[in-house]
């Protein structure tokens, strides 16, 4: 039995997945409690938040589940110790959310370098001023830290623009789009040159804090800082310290230590900082490209065959 864990749900699309696959889905949420039916699943289908509640006794009811799918890309959430004990699959949704966050990036970066955030707030105000700073993305250098399937979306995207790209991943192979590849070893170099650097990177015990003072304090002091990635892979604290001292030009942010990012945080009020609640992979297309991912992904399941978008246990994403 399929059980997917939502709150709100597009039942229009539930019910074309149901038809497509020969099988019905249950559609409870595991935050609400875990009782039967839902706990003889044997596939369970969820997001974030849900996704959240899953914890080491949530599992335990669970005396049957053999895979986990998640809608998202982010999984740092899940018990990784009971998962591997138990071998459940788990597998994500990456891929599926590159062409909205990509453009999402280029906004941000796009804002940044013509001052439309400052024309916007100019216009609430009925004020014509034309002495803020501009510039162009042609011609500058774009650092990806996490040269995933998101980042190849950005970089196609930043080359139209004639960017210079870097990219950075713990395997060093040639990709398209990029002038450039290099592993963590080399990030130093690259934070120095680099006009925009964008954090993709998946959150792990490894990549908490990975972006912290230290690696603030190697950036250009005109570079714009973009963590699309999870709030905890930068060291906030940290950031808000590099902004006020102006160590760095400017901000775009997705993601928080804290979510929603509370009302007494001063990232809200640097002119400096361009903010979106943690939106960017949302698009007008509800579940659709998720959903027919599941769908390839069931059918693979069905067959015994290997997984595309498998979650490594051990390694965390």
């Amino acid at each position: 039995m399929i059980l997917l864990s939502f709150d709100k749900v597009d039942r229009t699309a539930i019910q074309k997945l149901e038809l497509e696959i020969g099988q019905e889905m249950m559609i409870k949420d595991i935050r609400k409690g875990v009782e039967d039916p839902m706990a003889k699943a044997d596939i369970l289908i969820g997001f974030g938040p849900t996704l959240d509640a899953l914890t080491e006794e949530v599992l335990e009811k669970f005396d049957q589940l053999k895979w986990i799918h998640t809608l998202t890309a982010g999984v740092e959430t899940l018990p990784f110790e009971v998962l591997k004990k138990r071998n459940i699959i788990v597998t994500n949704s990456r891929g599926v959310h590159g062409k909205q966050i990509s453009e999402q990036v280029l906004g941000m970066m796009l804002s940044f370098s013509r001052g439309l955030h400052v024309n916007l707030k100019n216009q609430m105000n009925a004020k014509w001023d034309r002495k803020y700073k501009w510039s162009e993305i042609h011609g500058k250098t774009l650092c990806i830290i996490g040269a995933g399937s998101i980042g190849k979306e950005v970089a196609r995207k930043a080359k139209a623009f004639d960017m210079k790209v870097i990219g950075v991943k713990r395997n060093i192979s040639e990709l398209d789009h990029f002038d450039q590849i290099i592993d963590h070893k080399g990030l130093d170099e690259a934070l120095k040159v680099s006009d925009y650097i964008l954090v993709l990177t998946p959150l792990t015990p490894e990549t908490y804090h990975f972006i912290g003072t230290r690696e603030f304090q190697l950036m250009k002091e005109s570079a714009i800082f973009l963590n699309f990635a999870r709030g905890d892979v930068v060291d906030e604290e940290a950031l808000i310290q590099a902004l006020n001292e102006r160590m760095i030009g400017g901000a775009g942010l997705d993601v928080f230590h804290q979510e929603p990012l509370p009302p007494d945080s001063p990232l809200w009020s640097m002119e400096n900082v361009l903010i979106s609640p943690h939106t960017s992979g949302i698009s007008e297309q509800p579940l659709s490209r998720e959903l027919e991912l599941f769908k390839q992904l069931y059918f693979s399941y069905q067959k015994g065959e290997s997984l595309a978008n498998r979650v490594d246990l051990s390694r965390q994403y």
